[in-house]
């Protein structure tokens, strides 16, 4: 065997003295005593540590409980999600390259024109019930229908988008004009140009897309250069214009038709 050991007995017991025999027995009982002795004290030390453990994560469920953010609604969550939600589907997306062309740059023409207006094609969608009761906020059942009306918001984003590009090219579009005012006791005119611009500062902070754009040496420039075609985890946008066209709403309603209040279905 090549690995060192030690025997149990290095001297057989029938070949030891009453002597050997009775120093045996008192270091044994020696022993005895201090290993007792040890576990008393790990079996504190072990009580001890359960007892801190306990307090610990009775400070954090407290905590966690009373913890305003722990109650924010999840929109992943079973008993509340967005309609849309099944729609969903990730896939990985390279974005355009610097200074690449599509059609949706340039100076308008038709065609880019007919480019920005297809992203949008529909503006009003309907759920269920049972889809409109999942959602964080309430909204109203079409009149004369059994379902409820919503739009996604990405469509508005898109919108908004485009009529800022509109607002670049006025000799195209013509002016943007003010609107009436949208708010009660205030007389300031609605800049519908203004708003789609904030709308899509509030929709970048919200999705607060973290894909590093890099910087690699270009031989060309001489330089260090910032490339923004970098990959990017995307949500597959025809699984949404699908679950869109499905929910589409068709025929035409009345938006100032006001909902009967004495329907309880009439709002979720």
């Amino acid at each position: 065997m090549n690995q060192d050991y030690s025997p149990l007995l290095s001297v057989s017991p029938s070949c030891s003295s009453q002597d050997d025999l009775d120093k045996d027995e008192e270091q044994s009982f020696s022993t005895s005593h201090t290993v007792v002795k040890r576990s008393a004290w790990r079996r504190r030390l072990e009580i001890l540590a359960f007892l801190a453990s306990l307090l610990i994560n009775c400070v954090f469920f407290a905590s966690h409980i009373s913890n305003p953010s722990s109650k924010q609604l999840r929109f992943h969550d079973e008993l509340m999600q967005p309609p849309a939600q099944s729609a969903i589907k990730y896939e990985r997306r390279t974005f355009a390259k610097l200074g690449v062309l599509s059609k949706f740059h340039g100076p308008p023409t038709d065609e880019t024109d007919e480019a920005w207006n297809s992203l949008y094609p529909v503006g009003i969608s309907r759920v269920t019930k049972a889809e409109a009761s999942k959602m964080a906020n309430w909204t109203e059942r079409i009149p004369g229908d059994d379902h409820y009306v919503i739009s996604l918001d990405v469509f508005h984003q898109l919108h908004c988008l485009n009529l800022v590009r509109k607002a670049l090219w006025p000799d195209r579009y013509g002016p943007q004009e003010l609107g009436d005012p949208v708010l009660e006791d205030d007389d300031t005119p609605f800049d519908h140009v203004d708003h789609c611009v904030n709308i899509i500062r509030e929709n970048i902070i919200c999705n607060a897309d973290t894909t590093p754009n890099v910087f690699q040496w270009s031989e060309e420039k001489n330089m260090i250069f910032p490339h923004f075609d970098s990959v990017h985890m995307c949500r597959n946008w025809e699984s949404i214009t699908e679950w869109v066209n499905e929910h589409q709403l068709l025929t035409p309603w009345n938006a100032k038709l006001r909902p009967s209040r004495l329907d309880t279905n009439s709002r979720i």
